[in-house]
């Protein structure tokens, strides 16, 4: 039976709603690791439910969300993908025990079938709705609850519309904002009080002049959640993570700028800051940045308040300044590298790779847990509220995830083990290989037949998950210039693979790069292999008694 609700302001009956037992989800389509993950139209069915999510400090929420009609409680609901001037149809099944709609800001002429309510059209509990619309300018908006918002936006009663320009899945609104599809990331800031989550769940009263947001959210989750891949199996109801992830700027290999969709579907105005870095600005509710007369009027920021129900688009660029690299450009003499001696450790972990240089890995005291992969930055990117940086008032937590900056060429490693195959080492030791310089592993060819110099690199410690294998060999043979070929070893099969077509490596140093082919996960060692890729060099000749020399033997990766 329905409980009285008063005007705002009032002390209020909250009604409780009704659950779905034993909701299974439908499979879906794989997601992206990290970055925006659509849900394409322009056609959509959800269902509003109920469910929990989880949070950072071991405690649940229950919620209300759009779910996809045929799939498990999700919050926020799926974002919703369409392309401009598509005939959207949007179909609402109310699984809740009060009337619920939907409402578009941003888009014009929305109808649509259903009980009418204040602001749009309901679905009766138990019943239904639907709502069809045009699909106007291209920019990112959120739908929501029209329906008794102060309570069912609160509630979880929200998601993200993305309108894509016709043709163009690389602009965000025309060329100019042209941005790389593979760097596409949504923040959909949110907010939660718990005494509210509570009050729904059991039916209590609840008032809201003494509205108090515990949790802050970006997208469902909070940090460190935020920061875990899309659809991680421990947080079912929160498919969608918050990691931004970019690549260093280079006109060649990585020209394009990532876009940063943000949208406020909290009650409370947001100041986002992206620590150590400037965005840059292009349009807000859905609307390009000009001035007047047509002109460009996007600009640079360190930190932007995203308001109540806004939306703000950004491009971001992430440039090395001054490609600082421990071989090619060190730091000036004058200047002392700093080491974990200069840092202080929470908790005894730490995101730092112990290493000034990108790519880089360094030295950090015992004991301490690093989260780096393999020499990659992190930046701060969080709400400064700073009571907006913490779960249930303990920091750091809530709305904050972190930049990530991966080496332009990947993650490197260097050989740590060897074996000679065929032949017998001469002199050097397998550090020698680390970088290419004066130091060389040098391997006698085999005798009798064809004389051959056969012997593999081992790298240890390649993370589970890492794609983009590649590798690179220099290396030379002082008689003549001879055969040489790349293999890789297949643990799934135990055999020698070869990478690519001989290369001939004469009597100065040549470079050969070969990638491993797919899958790539069979050249990765498991169990008591955990991490290890063997990677053979094998020259050949009629030459009797030559040497082969090896410079560098380097293993690239694209780390998960």
């Amino acid at each position: 039976m329905r409980k009285p609700i008063a005007l705002a302001g009032a002390v209020v009956m909250v009604l409780a709603s009704l659950t779905v037992p034993g909701a299974q989800a439908q499979a879906q389509a794989a997601a992206p690791k990290q970055g925006l993950v659509c849900t394409d139209g322009p056609s959509f069915d959800l269902t509003a439910r109920s469910g929990y999510a989880e949070t950072p400090d071991g405690n649940s929420v229950f919620m209300w969300s759009y779910a996809p009609a045929q799939g498990r409680f999700q919050s926020p609901g799926p974002v919703l993908c369409v392309e401009q001037g598509d005939e959207v149809t949007v179909r609402l099944h109310n699984d809740l025990a009060e009337p619920v709609s939907i409402v578009f800001p941003g888009q014009l002429g929305v109808g649509g079938t259903g009980t009418q309510g204040l602001l749009a059209k309901e679905a009766p509990a138990g019943g239904d709705a639907t709502y069809t619309f045009t699909a106007g300018k291209p920019g990112t908006y959120v739908y929501e609850s029209g329906s008794d918002p102060s309570k069912q936006v609160e509630m979880g009663l929200y998601g993200a519309l993305v309108v894509r320009p016709a043709g163009h899945p690389d602009y965000a609104y025309d060329a100019a904002t042209r941005f790389d599809p593979k760097r596409e990331y949504l923040m959909l800031l949110s907010d939660i009080d718990p005494d509210l989550h509570h009050a729904v769940e059991t039916g209590g009263t609840y008032d809201f002049t003494k509205l108090r947001n515990r949790y802050f959210a970006i997208n469902g989750r909070q940090f460190p959640d935020t920061l875990q891949n899309n659809g991680v199996s421990w947080l079912p109801a929160q498919p969608y993570g918050a990691l931004v992830r970019v690549k260093p700027y280079d006109a060649t290999s990585n020209p394009l700028p990532a876009l940063i969709r943000m949208a406020n579907v909290g009650a409370l105005n947001h100041p986002f800051h992206p620590h150590g870095n400037h965005v840059r600005q292009i349009a807000q509710d859905g609307r390009p940045l000009r001035t007047p007369d047509g002109g460009d009027a996007t600009g640079e920021h360190f930190g932007e308040t995203v308001a109540s129900g806004q939306t703000q688009d950004f491009l971001f660029t992430w440039k090395d300044q001054d490609s600082w690299d421990a071989q090619g450009n060190p730091l000036p003499a004058s200047v002392a590298s700093p080491d974990y001696r200069n840092l202080t450790f929470k908790d005894g972990d730490t995101w730092s790779s112990g290493s000034a240089y990108l790519g880089a890995k360094g030295t950090l005291p015992v004991g301490t847990a690093s989260q780096n992969v393999c020499g990659e930055w992190y930046f701060p990117w969080h709400s400064h509220a700073l009571n907006e940086f913490t779960n249930y008032d303990a920091g750091f937590g809530g709305m904050a995830t972190l930049l990530r900056v991966d080496p332009s060429g990947g993650c490197a490693a260097a050989a740590a083990s060897s074996v000679v195959l065929a032949g017998s080492l001469r002199s050097g030791a397998v550090a020698a290989l680390a970088t290419a310089d004066s130091a060389y592993y040098q391997v006698d060819s085999a005798s009798g037949g064809t004389p051959t110099a056969d012997w593999y690199g081992g790298f240890a410690g390649v993370p589970t998950g890492a794609s983009g294998l590649g590798v690179t060999y220099t290396g030379r043979n002082p008689t003549a210039a001879l055969p040489t070929t790349l293999w890789a070893w297949k643990w799934s099969t135990g055999t020698w693979v070869q990478l690519g077509a001989a290369a001939d490596v004469g009597t100065s140093d040549t470079t050969v790069t070969r990638t491993l082919p797919a899958p790539q996960s069979d050249f990765l060692g498991t169990g008591a292999n955990q991490g290890k890729v063997r990677v053979r060099v094998l020259t050949t000749g009629t030459t009797t008694g030559f040497t082969t020399q090896g410079n560098l033997l380097k293993l690239t990766y694209d780390a998960p």
